[in-house]
């Protein structure tokens, strides 16, 4: 372990995960069986550390018994399947925007929920400027956003609301989401609908219309897809149009990802 190693692990908060971690990336890199010697030895760590440590792997999952040693468990494939998954999700939502004319009109994001928070993983940008830039790494209460709501709908209803503890954080907006029983309404409305919106929620002149994107795994879904207006366009017409268009979108994305529908 080096110097950079050492010090590092003295500031750690928590040195048993990163002691974890580091026998994961040991054993994962190692062409061979790696034994409690082994891995004591290349991690400067007292056997006894990492006999505990080994032994906790293996019952999560993460590590398995080979011979006299260790190699990677069959767990850390939700893992690995869950960020192929995030990563194949991009790039169809990528593929799908540069193969539908019709969708560079508007601005188009993908999220996926982390917490109560929806993150942006991808957005394009319409040829109708909305005055807000969405940025990769971007969070946002989910409460009040169309993906996020989106995602929340397919959740049973005590997971949903059980995002919220503490109840729904400080608004964006006048408009944005008041209430847990407000929340829930508008869940349930967008069961009924099959699209979700942010009715200036987020952005006073901006209303944005989501569909939940599902993969293979089962019915919660895995990302949120959206499409962003003026809200001075958001004549009745116009929202059913575009909410049409968001599902056919959402569920398209959902089919590549090998989902059922």
């Amino acid at each position: 372990m080096s110097d950079i190693d050492t010090a590092r692990e003295t500031k750690s908060t928590a040195p048993a995960v990163e002691r974890a971690a580091r026998i994961l990336d040991l054993v994962a890199a190692s062409g061979e069986t790696a034994t409690v010697s082994n891995i004591a030895r290349e991690l400067r760590l007292a056997k006894s550390t990492v006999h505990g440590l080994c032994g906790t792997l293996i019952e999560l999952g993460l590590l398995e018994r080979k011979g006299q040693g260790f190699g990677i468990g069959g767990h850390v494939m939700l893992w690995a399947n869950a960020f192929i998954a995030k990563s194949d999700m991009v790039a169809e939502f990528v593929r799908l925007w540069d193969c539908v004319p019709g969708l560079k009109t508007e601005t188009a994001t993908l999220t996926i929920l982390d917490g109560n928070e929806v993150v942006y993983i991808a957005s394009r940008h319409g040829e109708d400027p909305l005055g807000i830039t969405f940025r990769n790494g971007m969070r946002l209460p989910a409460a009040f956003t169309a993906t996020g709501k989106a995602i929340m709908s397919t959740m049973p209803h005590s997971v949903a609301l059980g995002l919220y503890p503490d109840g729904l954080p400080a608004a964006l907006t006048s408009n944005s989401v008041a209430s847990l029983d407000a929340l829930e309404r508008e869940l349930q409305e967008t069961r009924q609908r099959g699209f979700s919106i942010d009715n200036e929620q987020v952005r006073q002149g901006m209303i944005c219309l989501g569909a939940p994107v599902f993969d293979f795994s089962g019915e919660n879904a895995v990302g949120g897809f959206a499409l962003s207006m003026h809200s001075s366009h958001a004549t009745p017409e116009a929202m059913e149009r575009l909410g049409a268009y968001v599902v056919d979108c959402a569920s398209t994305l959902s089919r590549r990802l090998g989902a059922k529908t």
